[in-house]
C-alpha cells in the first residue's frame, strides 16, 4: 500500500480519531460548567520543584527557601518566582492548585497515577507497561467522548516518555487496548516537528486506494492490536477518509506560523511543542499532552553533559539549571499559550494543565544544593476551559512541607479535568473486554468547575 504512513499506524489512527462511535452515551456532568472542548497537558517529566516557583516560604530559614526571591503577579497579593516574569503577567488567567499530594517517591507510579489518576499496584521503579495499566486520562476521555472529531482525539508529542529505553506505564490506552495509545508526533531536539504524512500520492487515485483498502482489509482481519475495536469497518473508511483531507497536514506545519509567534513560545523543543499542540486543538484535537523530552544538561561536578530522560529531575545543579536552562522556556511557553488561546477566543473553550510527577523537597541537599522528591506537597496550575483564573486553592504549611488546606489527590485532578470537559467523571466506558470501569475514582475541585 502506497501510504506513506505505516498501514498498522493507519488503522489505529482511524481507531483513535473516531473513537466517540459505537460506544455508549456518556452524560455532561451534572451542576459542573463543562465549557471546554479541548484540553492542552503540559507535563514537566522529572517533577518541578513547587516552593521554587509557586508556593515560596520566603520567611522560611534559608535551607529551605532556597536563593529565588517572590515576585508580584497580574493579581493582587499573588506571588510567584522571579523567574517567570512572563507567567506572573498571565496569573489572573491561571487558577493554582497548592495541595496536590500522593504517596509515590519514585518515577514510575508517579507519573503512572499523575497521568492516570489512579494508584499503581507497585511501588517501586522499572515498571514496565502492561495491559492492566488504567488508561491516560486523555485517552479515556476520547473513549468517553461521543463527539465526531476530524483529528485523533489523543496526540502525544514530542516524544513517549522514557527511562533510557524503557517506556513509562501510564501513557497509553492500557486496559483500553493498544488501538487506543496516543496518535504520537515527533518533534526534533531542534524544535522541528516531523507530521505524520497523511498525504496520498499524487499517481494514487481515490478508487486505487479504495481497492487497496479492500485487498488490507482480506489481509488485516486478524491483526492483533485491533482486537475488540468497535465498528473496525467504519473506523477504517474514516481514516482513509482523513487521508484526502488537504487541511489536516497543514496543522502539523509550523512553518505556516509568522515567525514573530514561533519566537513568541521559544525557539526550542518546548516551545515549539507547545505551539503545535494549540494548531492542533485549533484543528481540532481534543487532547494534546506535551510532555517536556529527554535533553542534555550539565553534572554540577563538571563532569560533562549527561542525557536526562527527566529534565526537572534536579537532583544536582538545582538551581542554576532552575534559573538558566529549565524555567525560561517554561515561563516562555506557557505564557504565550496561555495568552495565544485568549487573543484567539479559544481559552474560554481550552483547558490547559500543567503538572509534573510531583514536588520537591523542602529542604536542600547541602551536598549538592539540590531537592530530593518529595510527593506530600505539589501545585498543579489550571487555566481556560471555564476554570476562574487569579484562583489560589489549597494550602501548604510554612515550609511548603506538608498540604494544611484542601488536599487534592491525582485521582481528584483526573476527576477535575473530566467535569471542565463536560464528561461526568464517574460514568463508566468499557475496556477492551467489554467491562465497564469509572473514567475517575476522585471528586473534581468545586472551587474550579463547580
Amino acid at each position: 500500500m502506497n501510504l506513506l504512513l505505516d498501514r498498522r499506524e493507519l488503522l489505529r489512527f482511524g481507531v483513535v480519531a473516531l473513537g466517540g462511535l459505537g460506544l455508549p452515551s456518556v452524560a455532561p456532568a451534572r451542576g459542573q460548567r463543562g465549557r471546554a472542548r479541548a484540553c492542552i497537558l503540559l507535563y514537566l517529566d522529572g517533577g518541578p520543584s513547587h516552593l521554587d516557583l509557586w508556593d515560596l516560604k520566603p520567611d522560611a530559614p534559608a535551607e529551605v527557601r532556597g536563593p529565588f526571591k517572590p515576585i508580584a503577579t497580574s493579581v493582587p497579593g499573588v506571588r510567584v518566582c522571579e523567574h517567570l516574569p512572563r507567567t506572573a503577567k498571565q496569573m489572573h488567567r491561571l487558577a493554582q492548585v497548592r495541595s496536590v499530594r500522593h504517596g509515590e517517591t519514585i518515577h514510575d507510579p508517579a507519573v503512572y497515577q499523575m497521568l492516570t489518576g489512579r494508584k499503581h499496584p507497585i511501588s517501586a521503579g522499572n515498571l514496565r507497561v502492561q495491559p492492566t495499566d488504567f488508561p491516560h486520562l486523555g485517552v479515556a476521555f476520547g473513549r468517553a467522548d461521543r463527539r465526531p472529531a476530524v483529528m485523533p482525539k489523543a496526540i502525544e508529542l514530542p516524544e513517549t516518555m522514557r527511562m533510557g529505553a524503557r517506556v513509562l506505564p501510564g501513557q497509553g490506552g492500557g486496559i483500553l487496548g493498544a488501538a487506543h495509545d496516543p496518535f504520537r508526533v515527533e518533534v526534533t531536539r531542534e524544535g522541528r516537528p516531523v507530521p505524520p504524512d497523511l498525504t496520498c500520492r499524487a499517481d494514487v487515485p481515490r478508487p486505487r486506494l479504495a481497492g487497496r483498502a479492500s485487498l488490507l482489509r482480506r489481509v488485516d482481519r486478524r491483526l492483533t492490536d485491533l482486537e475488540g475495536a468497535a465498528n473496525f469497518d467504519e473506523h477504517h473508511r474514516q481514516a482513509l477518509e482523513l487521508l484526502a483531507r488537504p487541511g489536516l497536514r497543514q496543522a502539523f506545519d509550523l512553518e505556516r506560523e509568522p515567525e514573530a509567534m514561533r519566537e513568541r513560545y521559544g525557539h526550542n523543543r518546548h516551545g515549539q511543542s507547545v505551539l503545535l499542540a494549540r494548531r492542533l486543538v485549533e484543528a481540532g484535537a481534543r487532547f494534546v499532552t506535551v510532555y517536556w523530552g529527554k535533553e542534555m544538561q550539565e553534572w554540577a561536578d563538571g563532569r560533562g553533559p549527561r542525557l536526562a530522560n527527566n529534565p526537572w529531575d534536579t537532583h544536582r545543579n538545582h538551581f542554576p539549571l532552575l534559573k538558566d536552562e529549565l524555567l525560561p522556556r517554561a515561563d516562555r511557553a506557557l505564557a504565550a499559550l496561555v495568552e495565544d488561546l485568549d487573543e484567539r477566543g479559544l481559552l474560554a473553550s481550552t483547558l490547559v494543565a500543567w503538572m509534573g510527577d510531583f514536588g520537591r523537597t523542602p529542604r536542600i541537599d547541602r551536598k549538592w544544593a539540590s531537592r530530593d522528591h518529595w510527593p506530600r506537597a505539589n501545585t498543579v496550575l489550571f487555566a481556560g476551559g471555564g476554570v476562574p483564573g487569579g484562583l489560589v486553592y489549597g494550602r501548604t504549611d510554612r515550609h511548603a512541607a506538608e498540604v494544611t488546606e484542601g488536599a487534592v489527590t491525582p485521582a481528584d485532578l483526573t476527576a477535575t479535568v473530566f467535569a471542565a470537559l463536560g464528561v461526568g467523571a464517574h460514568a463508566t466506558i468499557p475496556d477492551a473486554q467489554g467491562r465497564p470501569f469509572a473514567l475517575s475514582e476522585g471528586r473534581a475541585i468545586e472551587a474550579l468547575v463547580g
